[in-house]
């Protein structure tokens, strides 16, 4: 939905159903299927890739590293994706983390931060479902290093 579509709901009133803007419940993350997406993420012996890292009201994190883990909270009933973790190692031996959570249909949220070690990167994602599946993946790609 563009701007002008925006302003016409807000303008026009109506409710966020008719704007298409449908709020994510705590129902809809109850109910989520996880996904571990590995056709996203790289080997640490390929080649390290120029990254950019998209985090709300801060400057973007830049590097060159890889993305080794990447896991997605989709909706159950039409695999609409609800948020994502993904965790980046840097070529310094660093960790970019990035969270994004979906608001509505539309409107997405991005944290993400640089952090030196495993306990920051368990401090950075929490303990949720999500989490914990990124967790095992990284589990699985960090016995190759």
């Amino acid at each position: 939905m563009g701007l002008f579509d925006r302003l016409k709901g807000v303008i026009g009133g109506g409710s966020s159903e008719e704007k298409g803007l449908i709020k994510v419940t705590e129902e809809d993350h109850k109910n989520a299927i996880i996904k571990e997406r590995s056709d996203l993420c790289k080997k640490i012996s390929d080649i390290p890739e120029d990254e950019i890292v998209k985090r709300d009201g801060k400057i973007d994190i830049n590097f060159k590293g890889w993305q080794i883990c990447n896991v997605e909270e989709r909706q159950n009933k039409d695999d609409r994706r609800l948020g994502y973790l993904k965790l980046f190692k840097t070529k310094n031996d660093k960790f970019v983390c990035q969270r994004m959570t979906m608001i509505d249909s539309e409107e997405k949220h991005y944290y993400a931060a640089t952090v030196e070690d495993f306990p920051a990167i368990r401090n950075f994602f929490g303990e949720d479902r999500l989490a914990l599946a990124l967790y095992d993946m990284l589990d699985r790609v960090s016995k190759s290093w």
